[in-house]
């Protein structure tokens, strides 16, 4: 988080009875756990009450400010925005949201975490990664949807004044205009003081480049249908594959009813079935290719995408070629992210 203090804060009477939390305070900037907003001009400032309080680390903590005031400086672009201005009526609850770690809620930790750390090395984001590693970032699992919204709201009612809870969850949209039951929890979320994003795709395995799943599996029956299958998911434009079921396909019992879209010729292996939730999204899809793609691609995808990153496998142009600002949408998914740490 970035945090500003006041100068008049660090003066006279309102600078000798915060000492011990101010101090508290700038030990987190020290420690590199949060982000100091200070003015060169509030250096000297700072310096006085420092030399009143701390004399032996007077000279530390004065590098420490000059060094965030420098920075300011060269930045004001980022100006105000998402800065903790602490004051003395809020100082000790800000503390106290400081000092515990940020919360991510998913639905589900392990495999959703997996997508994100892979997500964070491609676009250069470790320092989320770094986070959860030093315990500054709980990774939280929701098991699914609604347990997610329920326990981030939760979270957030542990904080006094910044809630530094931030929820990402699928959209489960069909196509791209569907607005689902989560953007609408994401919302009441939000309004709790939640940081929701919901994924523009239909579920996180829809952010996988094409490239992860050529490696999978490695028996040689298997390889040559995964093959088709990616043939056939490659004849797919960015919208049809953005909100394809990349797990279980084009399988299914469909309901009956007029408006389904099922063909079955009689053989083996030759149904399909597309929901029609989808409207017409995969008409102009072929008959072969739905059939192909009645399997998906399996479970464990996450995984799978997380260590062809780590092997360098993968490199951020391959989320590129996913099309419709996926890597733009992910970007601010982690920034985000990055702005409750």
């Amino acid at each position: 988080m970035r945090v500003e203090i006041p100068v008049d804060l660090l003066r006279d009477r309102q600078g000798d009875e915060n000492a011990e939390l101010i101090l508290k305070l700038i030990a987190f900037f020290r420690e590199a756990r949060h982000e100091w907003v200070i003015s060169p001009h509030d250096v000297d400032a700072f310096h006085a009450f420092l030399q009143r309080h701390v004399p032996t680390l007077a000279q530390i903590y004065l590098l420490l400010a000059q060094k965030a005031s420098m920075a300011q400086a060269w930045a004001p672009h980022r100006g105000s925005t998402g800065v903790i201005r602490v004051a003395s009526a809020t100082l000790a609850g800000d503390i106290r949201d400081l000092e515990r770690p940020a919360v991510l809620v998913v639905e589900n930790a392990i495999y959703d975490w997996q997508m994100i750390e892979a997500l964070a090395r491609l676009l250069g984001c470790e320092d989320v990664i770094d986070a959860k590693a030093g315990s500054r970032l709980d990774v939280y699992n929701g098991g699914g949807k609604d347990g997610a919204i329920l326990h981030a709201v939760d979270q957030a009612a542990n904080f006094s004044r910044t809630k530094r809870v931030v929820l990402v969850i699928d959209s489960d949209s069909f196509h791209p205009a569907d607005r689902t039951g989560n953007h609408e929890k994401a919302d009441a979320a939000a309004r709790e003081g939640v940081s929701s994003h919901v994924l523009s795709f239909r579920e996180m395995e829809n952010y996988i480049p094409n490239r992860v799943l050529a490696r999978q599996p490695k028996r040689a029956v298997g390889m040559s249908s995964m093959a088709k299958r990616l043939d056939s998911l490659k004849s797919f434009t960015p919208e049809q594959r953005a909100y394809f079921d990349m797990k279980h396909g084009f399988k299914g019992k469909p309901q009956k009813g007029a408006d389904q879209k099922r063909r079955h010729s009689g053989q083996p292996a030759t149904t399909y079935f597309v929901p029609p939730r989808h409207g017409d999204l995969y008409d102009s899809v072929a008959e072969q290719d739905l059939i192909t793609l009645q399997e998906g691609f399996g479970t464990d995808l996450p995984g799978l995408f997380l260590q062809e990153v780590m092997r360098g496998g993968i490199v951020e142009r391959d989320l590129d070629a996913l099309g419709s600002g996926a890597t733009q949408e992910l970007r601010s998914m982690f920034e985000k992210i990055r702005g409750v740490i």
